[in-house]
């Protein structure tokens, strides 16, 4: 082996050291120049949230099944937005809310993963309805509901991995931006399914009233807010008496809740879609029914 002198050596590393360089800059020039495109890619995809709204939001939680998450048919009037309306998506990011609130794209929470794309549901009409009673307001909604769920889904499980939990969870990151003001719960139709039909399911259809009381107790503990106001949609027609043989057994359970601070609307009258869910102006119409009785609750309650 030949001695290379040490002259040599420092040339070798130098110039080693300057390729390495180069090679390094260029990398880090490349990762940069990735992550700026990343930030704004990501910029581009929140929404801007006002200065003066930050904080201020009346945030109202929107749980149940299907008839919260909303089946109607979109229409030219889904699409349009208003500047004090937000909803908190399944994505985990606050959007200008339009129908569909309860959208599927870039679902964080697999729990509450829908089989089928929503639709019209009764929020946006209820939020609209609350903004004519108070022009000032500025309304969050948070959507929690999940088709086909039942109300042992609903009872108190911390786990993100529960409705429960996600629904805390959702509240949560929301609350950076107001105060929780309010539920809307719509359920019911799945404990009114047959239960030999479907032995499979952990069906509730005697101890509906139970259930829920005990849920609305667990939630306004884990959130401190004992009076919070709950309005609450009792289920209205049908049409597969071989499916939905507990109805009315669900129904009259319904009407058995007397609790502080939380009020009943019905929907018996509105036409419907299909076998269960509603048309878009059904839909309409429900939100508009929420936001009445939340008004006759919270003023009652002053």
């Amino acid at each position: 082996m030949k001695f290379i002198p040490s002259k040599i050596w420092l040339i070798i590393l130098f110039l080693s050291g300057v390729t390495c360089g180069v090679l390094l800059s260029k990398f880090l020039f490349k990762f940069q120049d990735r992550l700026q495109t990343s930030q704004a890619s990501q910029a581009q995809e929140l929404p801007t949230i006002p200065d003066q709204v930050q904080g201020k939001m009346s945030l109202y939680v929107l749980a149940g099944q299907s008839n919260m998450t909303g089946r109607g048919p979109l229409d030219a009037e889904s699409s349009k937005t208003h500047p004090q309306v937000f909803v908190f998506g399944n994505d985990y990011r606050w959007h200008l809310a339009k129908d569909p609130l309860d959208s599927i794209d870039g679902q964080v929470d697999p729990v509450s993963q829908e089989g089928k794309a929503p639709g019209v549901g009764p929020g946006m009409t209820f939020a609209s309805a609350l903004l004519k009673h108070d022009k000032d307001a500025v309304i969050g909604l948070i959507p929690c509901a999940r088709g086909g769920s039942t109300i042992q889904e609903w009872q108190r499980n911390l786990s993100e991995n529960s409705l429960y939990g996600s629904c805390l969870k959702r509240l949560r990151a929301a609350s950076l931006m107001g105060q929780l003001e309010g539920m809307l719960f719509f359920q019911g139709e799945a404990d009114a399914l047959d239960q030999k039909q479907f032995s499979h399911l952990s069906l509730s259809p005697q101890q509906w009233s139970k259930k829920f009381e005990k849920f609305i107790e667990s939630f306004r503990l884990d959130t401190k807010q004992e009076n919070l106001p709950i309005v609450f949609a009792q289920i209205g027609s049908h049409d597969a008496p071989n499916l939905l043989t507990q109805w009315n057994v669900v129904k009259k359970q319904q009407e058995n809740i007397q609790l502080p601070h939380v009020a009943m609307i019905t929907t018996d009258d509105l036409a419907l879609e299909d076998y269960v869910h509603y048309t878009t102006k059904s839909y309409r119409t429900i939100g508009q029914r929420f936001a009445n009785a939340y008004i006759k609750l919270t003023e009652k309650n002053l």
